[in-house]
């Protein structure tokens, strides 16, 4: 269970350092590298929270029974650490009680007793975020729950799963603090006339939402009104830069724009340590209300100063409106929530979801029932899209590309299920298994053209999976069949890999990278941080977006772009595909511009495994692959 107490003390922002009855070193969190001795000693300046352990630290521990070693780490600790299975608890720590104000036996009998104590108003979020962090995905959140005393005490959950190698389970441990009187409510001003509305309670913003829904629901005149979040991205790098009180200073300044850019009718409450929730009740349709929250976005994205210092703020918005006439409180913040999920995994600026029980297609929920019983009938299949070199027309690598065979509806492309897959948990499951096929693919083709294994074989990973340990012990695994390790396997993520990511993002993908896999960011340049991530992260290679080829034929700018991309890649090491090749005049244009590699349409559709072969054979060039677009 160290690798429990390990994983979790990374998400502490001060340094922890735990020590066993020998003094040697049995735990380094990340916020402490650095301040060791250059022989191992311990730096007493450093500020450094050292635990001390009485007995051995030992090798990997069971989760049965509780380690005496986790009881004393623990202990020593203002938080309760927990760990459970997917249907009980394994540990919680002694601090539950002070922090609870109640004992653990309850949380032992029942693994959703958490929930059974969370707030009301902010019982639809907890739930979203408890049924994640089981489904294999870090979380970190505010909520309510209710003390042993009756009183109502604010936590902040962080949540790591891992893989226990002695059970061979799937264990979730979590950190819950009390952060009631580190964050005090922070007060607002009451909107002067004609200004925006004021900031109002999370109670407030409840009984004003209700109030709207039970309008809607019992009035075929009612007025139209919406449901939106806005969440800061990377608002902790704020408090870990410049302290709490800039970063409540930089909250109290979005609260304000946000209050301004908003009509009078409208409220805004907040939701969190870094999140807004907004009800709109003045526009007249959903056009306007998205608007409207796009205008909102806009007054976020000018610079805030903090100090001397000249803060950006990126900012993302989910957004929901009621359809049909079933729609409640609780439905539309689950909605704009997951819409919110969507835009932070999409590093878009706004999501707009509009699904209720009433909307939501017979077609779509039949997908979501079918997901998990197609997964076991192995209904999944690849195509693969060549990448050529524009100059002799070779392949120089093959794109992966998973299609479900619906018994009922035929083909269907990932846009249609990756994000049902995603929201289900399932999505672990599913890139198992395409690593398994690819494996079953690969060693088919060493056995009848041996050639195509000498090009580079890419698959797309979501990035649901990083960071995460067991997602990673996963992904290991599966990369020692041998067909996997004989090919050249290249991982395509996208940006959002790296949203609000953490150092163990980049020592889970280098280690990717020693076990053989190449790191490929795709649709690089939609997102205003790309080159960030060229700097900080380990990637080997970028698909620059088709974004920028669309109009390169005829737009000097896009030229511009274009060749800045191709010289910085150069200059970090990092190669380069272009996307998105439409047209003859498009591929001309690449190519006179230096790029080696190619992939769009215009060259060659996504292909069946069976015509891949073909590509290989001496006739093959790209004048007769054109005739396939």
């Amino acid at each position: 269970m160290w690798a429990a107490v390990r994983e979790l003390m990374d998400q502490f922002d001060e340094g922890v350092i735990v020590l066993d009855a020998e003094g040697e070193i049995a735990v380094v969190n990340r916020a402490a590298h650095g301040k060791l001795g250059r022989v191992g000693g311990l730096d007493e300046m450093s500020g450094v929270r050292v635990l001390r352990v009485g007995g051995s630290h030992g090798p990997e521990l069971g989760i049965t029974p509780p380690a005496p070693e986790l009881d004393e780490v623990s202990a020593q600790l203002p938080v309760v650490l927990s760990v459970r299975s997917l249907d009980k608890y394994v540990y919680i720590s002694p601090a539950h009680e002070k922090v609870y104000g109640k004992p653990a036996d309850e949380f032992f009998s029942d693994v959703n007793a958490f929930l059974k104590i969370v707030h009301p108003h902010d019982l639809e979020l907890a739930r979203v975020h408890f049924d994640a962090d089981r489904a294999g995905q870090p979380q970190d959140y505010d909520c309510r729950v209710r003390h042993g005393d009756g009183t109502w005490r604010r936590l902040k959950i962080r949540v790591h799963p891992f893989f226990d190698a002695a059970s061979g389970q799937l264990l979730v441990a979590s950190l819950a603090e009390d952060v009631t009187e580190l964050r005090p409510p922070r007060a607002r001003k009451e909107s002067a006339a004609g200004a925006g509305p004021a900031m109002t309670s999370m109670t407030e913003f409840r009984k004003a939402l209700d109030q709207s829904v039970d309008e809607w629901t019992s009035a075929p005149e009612a007025p139209f009104f919406a449901v939106a979040f806005i969440d800061l991205a990377r608002f902790r790098a704020v408090n870990d830069s410049f302290g709490y009180a800039e970063g409540d200073r930089l909250l109290e300044e979005v609260g304000r724009r946000i209050e301004q850019a908003l009509r009078a009718r409208n409220k805004v409450a907040g939701f969190g340590s870094d999140r807004f929730g907004l009800l709109i009740r003045s526009c007249t349709d959903a056009n306007e209300v998205e608007a409207l929250v796009r205008g909102v976005l806009e007054v976020l994205a000018a610079p805030v100063m903090l100090g001397e210092n000249n803060i950006q703020v990126s900012a993302r918005a989910g957004l929901a409106f009621p359809r049909g006439m079933d729609c409640n409180g609780d439905m539309m913040l689950r909605n704009a929530d997951a819409a919110l999920q969507l835009a932070k995994q999409r590093r878009e600026e706004l999501v707009v979801s509009a699904i209720s029980r009433a909307s939501k297609s017979m077609e779509q929920a039949s997908l979501e029932f079918d997901l998990s019983k197609a997964l076991d009938n192995d209904e999944f299949f690849f195509e693969f899209q060549p990448v050529f070199d524009p100059a002799n027309g070779n392949v120089k690598l093959l794109e992966a590309l998973v299609r479900w065979r619906h018994p009922r509806l035929g083909v269907i492309s990932p846009s249609s299920f990756i994000s049902l897959a995603e929201d289900s948990g399932l999505v672990l499951r599913l890139d198992m298994n395409g690593l398994e096929r690819l494996a079953r693919q690969l060693d088919y083709w060493r056995t009848t053209e041996p050639k195509i294994l000498e090009v580079p074989v890419s698959i797309n990973i979501s990035g649901r999976h990083f960071p995460s340990f067991v997602m990673e012990k996963q992904f290991h695994r599966l990369l020692k069949l041998p067909a996997l390790q004989a090919a050249k396997i290249v991982f395509e993520i996208t940006e959002s890999v790296f949203v609000d990511s953490n150092p163990s993002t980049a020592a889970g993908l280098e280690r990717l990278r020693e076990a053989g896999v190449e790191i490929w960011l795709d649709d690089f340049g939609e997102g205003y941080s790309s080159f960030r991530y060229l700097a900080h992260f380990p990637v080997d290679g970028i698909k620059i977006s088709e974004s920028f080829v669309k109009n390169c034929e005829k737009e000097e700018k896009s030229r511009v772009i274009l060749s800045s991309l191709q010289t910085l890649a150069r200059g970090l090491g990092v190669r380069t595909v272009v996307e998105g090749i439409e047209n003859r005049m498009q591929l001309e244009t690449l190519k006179t511009m230096g790029f080696d590699a190619v992939q769009g349409y215009y060259l060659a559709k996504p292909l069946a495994a069976k015509d891949i072969p073909g590509l290989f054979s001496a006739a093959a060039k790209p004048k007769s692959r054109k005739t396939n677009a």
